[in-house]
């Protein structure tokens, strides 16, 4: 059963796109794992909610999806046209799967951003939604800070930083359904909303303030970067 992204955000389904906005940027202070806990399970799902009614297309077609189904027709009635068939389901290649907690995750190190929490947060979930961006807009670098050990910086290595995203279901490969059935994992909309892995990596004898820059486009992120800052402790 799909979600119900009205209740994730705490709105009517009549609610306006201003509504809707607001409501999120108000479940996602409450919830961010800054203040939250640890637990950054409730703060994606509001991401994910708000990358569905945020967008006047994709909250159609979920109002349509999750509409209460006609009564089953009588015995013998004919339909006039046959229902529509999934395409088959074929492999892919999945991008990601999501990390377990104690790994550099970007939802807990928002103080180290700028601009705010929401401003960064409006803009890399544009990336997730059919609403028009500015052509002139140039990919912008999203910032953390990395400490490593003294023993680290000489060995060098790598950290797995876990970028929040919504990528093709995994189960499904997108489609919503495998057959005839509804996908578990999406609940039909063919997408999930999670924190991926990047890998970044730091070259023995790394020096204090050593800098990489990563991009984030395998992750559908075209319009921000990754830098991330090592210093030594």
């Amino acid at each position: 059963m799909a979600r119900n992204y009205y209740l994730i955000l705490g709105i009517s389904s009549e609610a306006s796109p201003e509504e809707i906005k607001q409501a999120y940027r108000r479940k996602a202070m409450e919830l961010h794992p800054d203040h939250y806990g640890a637990d950054a399970g409730p703060f994606l799902e509001i991401q994910e909610a708000y990358s569905v009614l945020g967008d006047p297309r994709r909250r159609i077609a979920y109002d349509q999806e999750t509409a209460p189904r006609r009564p089953a027709m009588p015995h013998g009635a004919i339909l006039s046209a046959p229902p529509p068939r999934r395409p088959p389901v074929q492999p892919i290649e999945f991008a990601g799967t999501p990390v377990e907690p104690g790994e550099v995750s970007l939802t807990r190190s928002f103080e180290t951003f700028f601009p705010s929490f929401e401003e960064i947060f409006d803009r890399l979930w544009s990336n997730f939604t059919e609403t028009p961006r500015p052509k002139s807009e140039k990919p912008e670098s999203l910032a953390l800070d990395v400490p490593l050990s003294r023993e680290e910086a000489m060995t060098g290595g790598s950290v797995r930083v876990m970028v929040p995203a919504e990528l093709p279901c995994s189960v499904c490969a997108g489609y919503g359904g495998i057959g005839p059935y509804e996908c578990w994992r999406c609940g039909g909309m063919g997408r999930t909303t999670a924190e991926y892995p990047v890998t970044v990596r730091y070259p023995a004898g790394t020096v204090h303030g050593h800098t990489v820059s990563v991009p984030l486009t395998h992750l559908g992120i075209r319009n921000l970067y990754l830098t991330v800052r090592f210093y030594t402790v």
